[in-house]
């Protein structure tokens, strides 16, 4: 996902909870793994920063669109 819409779509994920995650690689300098954001403790962070934020990633939650 395109880091400009990392904070919009982490936003809109707190408004309409269940469908997907907004995972980030690089998160607290972890550049292996990808950790999950929640609205209330990351709304802060500056996404784009390129260097503390390398990659945003969406998970789809498969069992609400009948998969």
């Amino acid at each position: 996902m395109p880091r400009i819409f990392a904070k919009p779509v982490l936003w809109l994920q707190d408004k309409i909870p269940g469908y997907y995650l907004v995972m980030c690689r690089g998160y607290n300098e972890d550049d292996a793994n990808v950790t999950e954001l929640v609205w209330k403790d990351d709304k802060d962070l500056d996404f784009l920063s390129m260097q503390d934020y390398p990659e945003f990633q969406i998970w789809i939650y498969r069992h609400r669109f009948g998969g």
